[in-house]
């Protein structure tokens, strides 16, 4: 007999990264979408993307214990440029108040690029610190460098961090070639508001990507990222976009509360190629998912017969022209599908299950898809004007804390049964 591999979700604690939600017992997300594409973070607590959690030092992940120095701009240095020529790896770079040119690009160190946000958690600093566009020369010959980013990491640059500014006016909002972590800024009118590359990753948290030319986001490759917390918005192609070409170790990749919403294509893209990557997507409170095949980026809701495994789990679809298209692996899980214009759930075969999920006043509700019909409910979900679910709404208690599928347990952590909240 196959063994059962046990997989912990942890659904409650891993949402605490965002701020401290509960969920019901056996939860769907109790959550929808406001216009096009959106999903919520759920929290009785939490900030709003791209705000701070109140007065408190944000350090970076890879900085912190390291710094040598923080260097003040324009107390210390006159600019940007000049404070990253003169930091050593481990430095912080704290700007003060004002607009800064950008086209800075970091290598062979690990800095800290910050507003006094960081040090006062005071949210009006993220707006008052802005490094606008792409300005001079900016590499210098330096082999990698692309030259076309308001702030760009080379792949020798990771542990750095972008923490509490505002990026605008470059092809790249932030490019980065290593391991970097994005929270509490606002990139808003580049073309692409982050690029990571092959080999690069980090965390993208609390954050507001808008009113981009491109992507909000645009991951490529052999990226481990996770993305936790922010808002995504209004951007000419895509809320996020993942190509998903092989070459990286096993990983997973979490795309959680976050807030999609009004983006021209899909919240978020998965393109996938023809070998399989070792990868594992995991998607939860969030909306509207695309898989493209063959390296396609234009959306035509073909739905991609995508081999990576994708646990798609505590999401609510609602007023998109799809759901979820694609996956022959995927596990949908705990959602509530209502108002989709065109079919809620398509095209998810394969090795792929759809259970415990709701669905209503869908064009239609599932096709060419594995859907476990005994547990799943067509019913009014009775969404408050909130979006929250009603006192005597059907979701409540009907999803599952565990699942097992085709030699694979699923369990989750026993959450508290206060109902949810949203900012």
């Amino acid at each position: 007999m196959a063994s059962v591999r046990d997989r912990v979700l942890d659904i409650c604690a891993e949402r605490e990264l965002g701020g401290a939600a509960r969920l019901l017992r056996r939860p769907f997300l109790v959550l929808a979408a406001v216009v096009s594409v959106v999903s919520w973070s759920l929290s009785s607590a939490a900030p709003a993307a791209g705000e701070g959690a109140g007065a408190g030092f944000f350090s970076a992940g890879g900085a912190t214990g390291l710094a040598a120095a923080t260097i003040n701009v324009p107390g210390d240095q006159p600019t940007l440029k000049a404070a990253v020529a003169a930091a050593s790896s481990g430095d912080t770079i704290r700007l003060a108040p004002g607009t800064y040119e950008g086209g800075v690009w970091i290598e062979n160190k690990s800095l800290t690029i910050a507003s006094w946000f960081q040090s006062t958690g005071d949210r009006s600093y993220i707006d008052q610190t802005i490094i606008s566009g792409v300005v001079g020369t900016v590499c210098g010959g330096a082999v990698g460098c692309r030259g076309d980013g308001v702030i760009e990491f080379g792949s020798n640059a990771d542990g750095s961090a972008v923490i509490g500014l505002t990026i605008t006016n470059g092809s790249k909002g932030i490019r980065s070639g290593s391991i970097v972590d994005v929270s509490y800024s606002h990139v808003v009118g580049t073309f692409d508001g982050v690029n990571y590359t092959g080999g690069s990753g980090g965390t993208i948290s609390n954050s507001l990507f808008a009113n981009n030319g491109d992507d909000g986001i645009d991951l490529n490759d052999d990226v481990s990222t996770h993305v936790v917390n922010n808002t995504i918005r209004d951007n000419d192609d895509d809320g996020i976009e993942f190509r998903l070409r092989s070459g990286s170790p096993p990983v997973t990749l979490d795309f959680t509360g976050n807030v999609i919403s009004g983006n021209k294509e899909d919240g978020i893209q998965f393109i996938d190629y023809s070998d399989v990557a070792a990868r594992v997507l995991r998607v939860e409170g969030m909306a509207a998912i695309g898989c493209m095949a063959d390296g396609n980026t234009v959306e035509d809701y073909s739905g991609a017969p995508m081999a990576e495994r994708m646990y798609v789990i505590n999401n609510t679809f609602s007023g998109d022209n799809y759901g979820l298209v694609c996956g022959a692996n995927a596990i949908v899980l705990n959602n509530i599908f209502t108002g989709e214009r065109a079919t809620a759930l398509r095209r998810v075969g394969g090795n792929s299950i759809a259970s415990y999920n709701l669905f209503w006043n869908d064009g239609v509700h599932y096709e060419e898809s594995t859907v476990d019909l005994a547990h799943t409910l067509v019913a009014d979900p009775l969404l408050n004007p909130d979006w929250t679910l009603g006192a005597s709404s059907p979701a409540i208690d009907a999803g599952t804390a565990s699942f097992q599928w085709q030699g694979e347990a699923l369990r989750g952590v026993a959450c508290d049964t206060k109902p949810n909240r949203t900012r």
